[in-house]
């Protein structure tokens, strides 16, 4: 391949990963603070009946979860990625895996599943995919050969 065609290859992971990162992210910010603020759950359209089985009460704490460590993570490493921070592919990895840690748990924690699950698992594969795409094809733009 001619160095432009991975370039433009390159371009195009780290757009999608970034436009995965950006939705991820900010659905998880406005969807935990919804959480955050409504921890009954009533204005998301949940019942607490969904909690049944778990360890938890109310929806604060899987709020406060899913503000900070796919909100805000999401939305961070969208950050670092736009500016094309070093070691951005592996936390573009990091940040699939981390997402989809999250939806294999509730599909085991609770009782009932939702299609935006299945959605999500396929942006944290996704996610982990364009990781491992940019880490590799970073690194053999930095071999000498």
């Amino acid at each position: 391949m001619e160095p432009s065609t991975n370039n433009s290859t390159l371009t195009l992971a780290r757009t999608a990963a970034l436009i995965l990162l950006a939705v991820v992210g900010t659905t998880a910010l406005l969807g935990g603070a919804s959480l955050i603020i409504d921890p009954s759950g009533e204005s998301m359209d949940l019942t607490l009946d969904g909690l049944t089985g778990t360890i938890f009460h109310d929806y604060r704490a899987p709020g406060i979860i899913l503000f900070l460590a796919i909100g805000v993570l999401s939305s961070s490493v969208a950050i670092l990625t736009l500016g094309n921070f070093k070691n951005y592919p592996i936390l573009v990895f990091n940040q699939g895996v981390i997402l989809t840690g999250w939806i294999l748990a509730q599909i085991y924690l609770l009782p009932e599943t939702h299609y935006m699950q299945a959605v999500y698992s396929i942006f944290g594969v996704m996610l982990m995919l364009l990781g491992s795409y940019l880490m590799m094809k970073k690194n053999r733009q930095n071999t000498i050969y």
